[in-house]
């Protein structure tokens, strides 16, 4: 393994985390989990917009895509968050669960590829 590289997780990682943290408590959570919705639903159009300029052919090096997309998105993504926030929340509104799950799941996947689009319609 190359310390370097895993250094520049680590430190993307850092920064994802508090970027989730601060975001979690700066939205109000009294119906929703609208941190957590709102990280991975933005997580994954940059992540989509990152990955798809780097198959459109950018330059950008695999220090940015491992910094940026492993570490800062990956760590600001949260599907174990969203999993316990699943659970938390059929315990007590099975209709804002179904929402809160099929916003995430579809949005995420959606916006990824959206953000993909972008990137490849632009380098491309």
């Amino acid at each position: 393994m190359d310390l370097r590289l895993a250094a520049l997780v680590g430190i993307g990682g850092a920064i994802g985390a508090v970027a989730r943290y601060a975001l979690q408590q700066w939205l109000p959570a009294d119906t929703l989990p609208w941190g957590t919705i709102t990280a991975n639903l933005v997580g994954s159009l940059l992540l989509g917009v990152l990955l798809g300029a780097v198959a459109a052919g950018a330059t950008i090096g695999d220090d940015v895509v491992l910094l940026f997309g492993t570490g800062v998105l990956g760590a600001f993504t949260t599907m174990s968050a969203f999993a316990v926030d699943s659970i938390r929340l059929a315990e007590s509104n099975a209709s804002s669960t179904l929402i809160m799950i099929t916003t995430t799941i579809l949005g995420s996947i959606a916006l990824a590829w959206l953000g993909w689009r972008f990137s490849t319609s632009i380098i491309a």
